[in-house]
């Protein structure tokens, strides 16, 4: 029997600030890498990897996005999550989403990331421990930090710029340090306890939602994962990938 097609929700509704005068006209997803806009590769690439069903945020340019989509994937499974009256934050689009996203588990990617990790080795452990949440991280520098136990359970965030932090009950001042990549996988079930609506953090989310259930770290290398969010970098993947 022929396994359903997993979900994949990708987030593409930012403003793109970082990137200038290159979002001045368009959304960050149709900024061009290569040959191609980066959401049309992550597009092939997802559907090459066993992704079937694709839900995308609409907001900056938002009727730009939508018509690239339909006219040049007309055989894709794409649905569009509105979010042209307000941008929602990470946190408040996942729910604003929540009757689109099909899968018992449901993969979110940031439109301007290359991930080199296995997705689906991800997956097995993000089902092993039963995760609300599992999160791709890894040893890189970064100004903000996901803070997880030995175990590699979620148990705390600073922002190593102002020295805030947060913390939830497992913290421990033997922790480990490492930087979000922008994917995670995410359990519907996630559905029947977040209470919150509107625009909000998926990392409060993520550590309220710790208190008492998993949220775990994938840890993976450095080499091969790109941030595309400013032009400098973008000129980075193109010159090393292409």
């Amino acid at each position: 029997m022929k396994k359903e097609p997993l979900t994949v929700f990708i987030l593409s509704a930012g403003l793109g600030t970082r990137l200038g005068t290159l979002t001045s006209n368009k959304p960050k997803a149709l900024v061009k890498v290569g040959s191609l806009p980066m959401i049309d590769r992550l597009l092939i690439n997802l559907s090459q990897r066993g992704f079937g069903h694709f839900v995308i945020n609409l907001h900056h340019h938002a009727d730009l996005l939508e018509n690239h989509l339909k006219q040049n994937f007309p055989d894709f499974d794409i649905k569009f999550s509105n979010e042209r009256n307000e941008l929602l934050d990470t946190g408040g689009a996942i729910i604003h989403a929540k009757n689109l996203l099909l899968s018992n588990d449901f993969l979110i990617h940031n439109v301007d990331i290359i991930m080199p990790c296995k997705l689906f080795e991800m997956l097995e452990i993000h089902r092993n421990n039963k995760a609300m949440f599992t999160l791709a991280v890894s040893d890189r520098n970064s100004s903000r930090k996901l803070l997880f136990t030995k175990d590699g359970f979620l148990c705390g965030w600073k922002n190593l710029t102002t020295g805030e932090l947060k913390k939830n009950i497992n913290f421990t001042d033997n922790h480990i340090a490492l930087s979000y990549s922008g994917v995670q996988w995410v359990s519907s079930d996630y559905f029947s306890i977040e209470e919150r609506k509107g625009k909000f953090s998926i990392i409060d989310a993520w550590l309220e939602i710790s208190n008492k259930h998993p949220v775990v770290a994938f840890e993976h290398s450095s080499n091969g994962w790109y941030d595309m969010g400013t032009e400098q970098l973008i000129c980075k993947v193109e010159t090393e990938l292409f």
